[in-house]
């Protein structure tokens, strides 16, 4: 049989990926163009010289298709170059120009929401070191990030008492902790890139689940964690875990991916499915395991994007999926995730 991964979802997860990339504000100062790609399929265009327009989009086989939002197709760039700050298009009259990102907010913007100026309450504090509310504060922040939900200020009330008990018993590995969390968290803050945050997402959890659970060192902090997710899976050699929401985010993502074929993937073989990556999970390559970390991020951004589009857009972009899986040379009965491919498609 077909590898169940691969045959529906490559060319979507391409056409992710390179969207993801383009997300963000672009410009050309030279024609005082404006172009801004929102996440969830639209776009705006600011213009000294042709106005402004607004519609969707959609970036698909090294080509930016805009459309108004009546789903009519108003023009086709393609793309010559695209790099994290630099995207070089040429339309349908072969006139070439470049755009450049526009600078995005920076890492302090983010660490303001736990700065001592906005929790400056004192928690506990030996000789000339202390601890603050702003730093219980981004503990739980990082806890909400790691189980991708919001926790509550009975939550919050956990980790405060947890961190003031961790000062008091030995304040210098207490404040090495803090600073090692604080400088993780600034580097969270500098990613745009969903592909990107669920990768460091999963290390993170997989760290932590070693520390706590393989080590058998469990703290309050990972109790909390622990009651949001269900590890069913680890990789001791990686340090990488496998949650069940992890792997019913990417079933539901394949199951909509067959549905654009027109195909049906049966509960049953999704639940097969699931056992086989469960129980499999160790032998799978490092890219196939992050590509299970990104599964809900890939469905969410799929569907947002689908569902964006009119009738006549979403039969183009089957279409062009169909086309492109019926054209690759690949050993379709290959048992792996397949991200590897996926990784080499999109570049």
């Amino acid at each position: 049989m077909k590898s169940l991964v691969l045959t529906a979802a490559l060319c979507a997860i391409t056409s992710f990926i390179a969207a993801q990339k383009l997300v963000g504000i672009w410009v050309n100062d030279d024609f005082a163009l404006q172009y801004e790609f929102y996440q969830n399929g639209n776009y705006s265009l600011t213009s000294k010289d042709y106005g402004n327009f607004s519609g969707t989009y959609n970036y698909f086989k090294q080509t930016i298709s805009l459309f108004d939002f009546q789903g009519n197709l108003t023009v086709q760039y393609f793309v010559q170059q695209h790099t994290a700050n630099r995207l070089s298009l040429v339309d349908g009259n072969n006139f070439a120009f470049v755009l450049q990102r526009k600078e995005q907010v920076t890492t302090s913007v983010g660490m303001e929401a736990f700065s001592a100026a906005r929790y400056p309450r004192v928690l506990a504090e030996k000789g000339n070191q202390k601890i603050l509310e702003a730093d219980a504060r981004l503990y739980t922040a990082a806890i909400s990030f790691l189980v991708q939900d919001q926790l509550n200020e009975s939550h919050y009330q956990e980790i405060e008492k947890a961190l003031i008990a961790d000062f008091n018993k030995n304040p210098k590995a207490a404040m090495n902790d803090l600073a090692g969390l604080r400088q993780g968290m600034e580097y969270i803050f500098t990613l745009h890139d969903p592909m990107e945050i669920g990768i460091v997402r999963q290390r993170i959890l997989g760290a932590v689940y070693y520390g706590s659970v393989v080590q058998h060192q469990p703290n309050a902090y990972w109790n909390i964690t622990d009651r949001f997710i269900d590890v069913i899976a680890y990789d001791p050699t990686n340090f990488l875990v496998l949650t069940t929401e992890d792997l019913n985010d990417y079933l539901d993502y394949l199951a909509f991916s067959y549905q654009l074929y027109g195909q049906e993937l049966g509960e049953q073989e999704k639940a097969a499915l699931g056992k086989r990556i469960a129980s499999e999970f160790s032998t799978y390559s490092l890219e196939d395991k992050q590509l299970l970390a990104n599964a809900g991020l890939l469905y969410d951004f799929t569907r947002a994007q689908y569902e964006s589009m009119s009738a006549g857009q979403q039969q183009q972009w089957q279409s062009s999926m169909q086309e492109s899986a019926g054209n690759l040379d690949y050993d379709w009965d290959r048992e792996d995730l397949d991200a590897d491919v996926i990784q080499f498609m999109s570049e």
